[in-house]
């Protein structure tokens, strides 16, 4: 089989299509023939090394979690598929791959209505998102929520899955192609934070008493803004930095402790014991069609590298996909 190999952290040009050894099913995982691998902010920080957990890393190592493929074998205590069943989850061995092992309890059967591209665009952000909304915040028929970056991977299933769950959006993102882009999956109100103060609207779009909750992928940046646009009490879920951006940022107190904002940080590495629930859920919101893919590019695996510089730039709306 072939898959990208990374040998050194650095930049997008350190990944190589090479040969690589062929893989054997582990115990807990799915076995697939990978159609398709889906692009995540967080490959762009394991493959630079500025990921926390880059160091534990083996090289050369193959970045990727999300896949959607064809089961060639299913291993030990993994129940409900068979060789041929068309799925997709999160991979266990890395996704930029032929082959790849998925994590059985994280592997779904794909709707008939869907591709592998749409599938593997899913895994990472649409169960980011429905943790960050459902489970972090919360959300309840008749709330107003703020979702960051409207357009993005994670922004665009936020919005439609807090509009199924009966919430108000308000939404940002930076140009008028993402603004359509965002009205289109439902958003109520798109702000263009180049133009305007997110915050700010925010406030007049609520009378006054701010958001009640904020769904946070730029808190480098975002995060006195997003504490000035919620209510009191309100919650602030954050999932990121920014893609590219640097990791660290400031706080100013008021109005972060005079509201008494609740922060919550997240990672779909702590969410074992809802995973099986929050599946469950998700596969109904897409069998139904309440959620559907946000597929911005479709580019070949041998080109990973442009994939990840697509990426990096933020200009194209919803999630890169890597054909295999």
């Amino acid at each position: 089989m072939k898959a990208i190999h990374v040998h050194e952290f650095g930049g997008p040009e350190v990944m190589k299509y090479e040969e690589a050894e062929d893989l054997s099913t582990g115990p807990g995982q799915v076995l697939i023939e990978v159609r398709a691998a889906g692009v995540n902010p967080v490959d762009t920080t394991f493959r630079s090394g500025a990921h926390p957990l880059s160091k534990s890393l083996e090289l050369p190592w193959t970045p990727g979690i999300d896949a959607a493929g064809e089961v060639v074998e299913v291993g030990a205590g993994v129940e409900g598929f068979k060789p041929g069943d068309r799925v997709f989850g999160a991979a266990m061995t890395g996704s930029y791959a032929e082959r790849s092992g998925l994590n059985g309890l994280r592997t779904a059967h794909i709707p008939s209505n869907l591709s592998f591209e749409d599938c593997a665009s899913f895994p990472v952000v649409l169960y980011t998102a429905f943790y960050a909304l459902v489970v972090k915040a919360g959300v309840q028929p008749g709330q107003t929520v703020l979702v960051h970056a409207g357009a993005g991977g994670v922004g665009s299933m936020a919005i439609q899955i807090a509009k199924a769950a009966g919430a108000r959006v308000i939404t940002t993102v930076s140009s008028k192609e993402k603004a359509d882009v965002a009205s289109s999956l439902g958003a109520d109100v798109v702000v263009n934070y180049r133009e305007e103060d997110f915050a700010e609207r925010c406030a007049a779009e609520t009378g006054g008493n701010g958001v009640d909750s904020v769904i946070e992928m730029v808190s480098a940046e975002n995060f006195d803004g997003s504490c000035r646009a919620l209510k009191k009490e309100g919650k602030l879920v954050l999932l990121g930095a920014g893609t590219g951006k640097n990791p660290v940022g400031s706080v100013t107190y008021p109005p972060f402790y005079s509201k008494d904002i609740d922060v919550r940080g997240m990672s779909l590495f702590n969410a074992d014991s809802v995973f099986s629930d929050m599946l469950r859920q998700v596969n109904h919101l897409l069998e139904t069609g309440k959620v559907r893919p946000l597929v911005g590019e479709v580019i070949p695996i041998a080109e990973a590298a442009r994939a990840h510089e697509v990426l990096i730039t933020g200009k194209v709306p919803g999630k890169i996909v890597l054909k295999v």
